[in-house]
């Protein structure tokens, strides 16, 4: 008893040291207060088109509504048709229209191709001469310009950005951002980055890649070479949320992580509630600071209505300490090495008092040497492989050490509170541990991810089933009676209990994760927690997990055979705790409120099931005196 009071007092030593370090997390998290909502070009513009609604309303409207940034893609003759700046003709299709205006003469060209109209603009007109050579031919007294095209790719070749939108843009006081696309041709993704460079300016300061690869992708050579001149251009990048985007992890950490997390989703496809709660969300949970929104394709005055009324309703409901704006990426955060050694040291303690105190002595002197092992060789080595593989073993023991340390029963609700209070106690610990060691902007941004929450959901139950029926293995063993069993004929009763597991299985896993399956009473639960309390409580903890650990305390008190069954769901609590803190991509406030709210509902619910436990125990004995006397 003396060496663990001894050593846990080393450990709370070590942890108080590496406070700073979350510290340095929690500053940069809350400092970071300002999102943008962003809206593309091409959407904007498709209002005015046919319609009398002009460009600048447009803008001005989403302007007032809250709308600060606008993306635009890279120009192609066939976006410029589109937004009425020159116009295009086929062969055919031109030949078409001069039989109906009854013009005569054979304009066919030779070669295949296309036919457009001759910009007004100087800008556009230098453009199209410099990339494609035209052809200038006169028909019916107009000039056009034809372009030889065999393979019909031209109309969508890029052309740079439309600098006539972006003076629109900065006209009506709004951002813009750069959508860069990556081309089989180098020569076509150096230009492009050639010119996002000299586009820098106050109003741009940032490019969000297009589709699922970044310039210069797969050869990594020219992906740092590109990414280095954006780099030292001061322009930095968006990561959009969900979406594995090939080489930008490469491109980030050339910038140090100058990168903002963006959320997509379009207004055409969901409710608007849905859609406000939506943004809210990702912006106070999930460290979301870009919102990039498509309009709905509707009637041009509905459209622009509906998406003034989502961004004013959104900054309504959105907490006061944000503010609309061009964010900023987060400020480094400082792991000194001294404080990642007391971690290791604090990681490597814990596993070796775990391993003792639930298995053997010789397994802690195991756990101490591999645990050691492990740090040291981090140390000399630096491998970020290494450092995730400690940490995922310290949050998959964290909850089984902090439930079977403190399985002793009691049918006095104080003790219970005290050995609640000791769980508790080592689930921070674990916790503090993991998150001071995985600390960093790598890890706010999403970019480095915590490998294993499965096992984080799995291990712990899968060892208090074991713990449970552990006896009764023994038992089977010492009488050698294992093939008795495996020989036994299977019944119906047999196969409706190993159903019934394997769906308990499979739902419970299959809700784990951001994948997870919820029901729609549960959604709307909690989305009302979530009004009510800013933040709601993980459901599996304050509902399940703490609720049937203080009840097996409980009846550990009476029964213990039976109250350590109670353990395998009482686990879940204290490894959903541990998950909450290890999505680094959560803010640090968000993930202690939640898990304070889950800690005092789950007490409470507990403590009541307690009271009822009791009364129902208490009837059926004296129901049951009553019969047999």
């Amino acid at each position: 008893m003396k060496k663990q009071l001894w050593l846990w007092s080393l450990i709370i030593l070590l942890l108080l040291v590496s406070l700073p370090g979350l510290y340095e997390r929690w500053n940069s998290e809350t400092e970071n207060d300002t999102f943008e909502f962003i809206v593309p070009y091409q959407d904007i513009h498709d209002l005015t088109v046919d319609n009398n609604m002009s460009l600048d309303h447009a803008l001005s409207t989403l302007e007032e509504s809250g709308l600060t940034t606008v993306s635009l893609a890279p120009s192609t003759l066939s976006s410029w048709a589109r937004q009425d700046i020159l116009t295009m003709y086929g062969q055919k299709e031109l030949e078409e229209k001069l039989e109906l205006l009854g013009v005569k003469g054979d304009y066919k060209q030779k070669e295949q191709g296309f036919y457009i109209t001759v910009p007004e603009k100087e800008y556009y007109v230098d453009k199209i001469n410099e990339t494609f050579n035209p052809k200038e031919v006169t028909i019916n007294g107009q000039e056009l310009y034809f372009i030889s095209d065999k393979k019909g790719e031209l109309p969508q070749y890029p052309l740079g950005y439309n600098q006539k939108a972006i003076d629109k843009i900065k006209e009506n006081g709004l951002n813009y951002i750069l959508r860069l696309e990556n081309h089989e041709d180098p020569a076509l993704n150096a230009q492009a980055v050639e010119e996002t460079v000299e586009l820098k300016n106050a109003a741009f300061s940032r490019v969000l890649f297009s589709g699922v690869e970044v310039v210069g992708y797969p050869d990594v050579s020219k992906i740092k070479k590109w990414g280095e001149q954006l780099n030292k251009a001061g322009i930095g990048y968006y990561m959009i949320e969900m979406a594995n985007q090939h080489g930008l992890q490469t491109v980030v950490r050339q910038s140090d992580y100058d990168v903002i997390r963006l959320h997509s989703l379009s207004l055409g496809t969901r409710t608007m509630e849905d859609s406000v709660d939506t943004t809210v969300r990702a912006v106070k949970e999930r460290n979301i600071r870009a919102i990039f929104f498509h309009l709905k394709n509707d009637e041009p005055s509905e459209t622009l209505k509906n998406a003034s009324q989502y961004m004013e309703t959104a900054i309504n409901k959105m907490p006061d300490y944000f503010e609309t704006g061009a964010p900023e990426s987060y400020n480094k955060i400082n792991t000194p090495w001294w404080m990642t050694v007391s971690l290791l040291i604090a990681g490597t303690l814990l596993s070796f008092l775990a391993a003792s105190d639930i298995l053997h002595n010789k397994l802690g002197v195991a756990a101490l040497i591999f645990m050691g092992l492990l740090s040291i060789a981090y140390l000399l080595l630096g491998s970020i492989m290494l450092i995730k593989g400690f940490a995922l073993i310290v949050a998959v023991i964290t909850p089984i050490y902090a439930v079977a340390a403190t399985a002793e029963g009691s049918t006095k609700t104080g003790r219970i509170t005290v050995q609640y209070s000791k769980a508790i106690g080592i689930s921070f610990a674990g916790i503090v541990i993991v998150t001071g060691l995985l600390n960093g902007v790598p890890y706010v941004t999403g970019f480095e991810l915590f490998r294993g929450v499965k096992l984080v959901y799995i291990v712990p139950i899968l060892f208090f089933v074991i713990y449970a029926v552990w006896d009764k293995i023994l038992s089977l063993y010492k009488e050698k009676t294992f093939m008795n069993i495996w020989n036994r004929q299977i019944t119906y009763g047999h196969l409706f209990i190993i159903g019934l597991i394997a769906f308990v299985c499979y739902y419970y896993i299959s809700r784990t994760g951001n994948a997870g399956s919820v029901l729609a009473f549960e959604l709307w639960v909690r989305q009302k927690l979530e009004e009510l309390l800013f933040v709601r409580p993980r459901t599996k903890e304050f509902l399940i997990g703490f609720p049937f650990y203080l009840l097996a305390l409980y009846v550990m008190g009476i029964n213990k055979k039976w109250g350590v069954f109670l353990l395998v769901p009482g686990v879940i609590g204290f490894l959903s705790m541990m998950n909450t803190f290890t999505h680094f991509h959560i803010p640090l406030y968000i993930s202690l409120l939640r898990t304070a709210y889950s800690l005092a509902f789950g007490y409470v619910i507990g403590i009541i099931a307690i009271y009822c436990f009791r009364f129902i125990f208490r009837y059926l004995s004296k129901v049951l005196r009553t019969r047999w006397s």
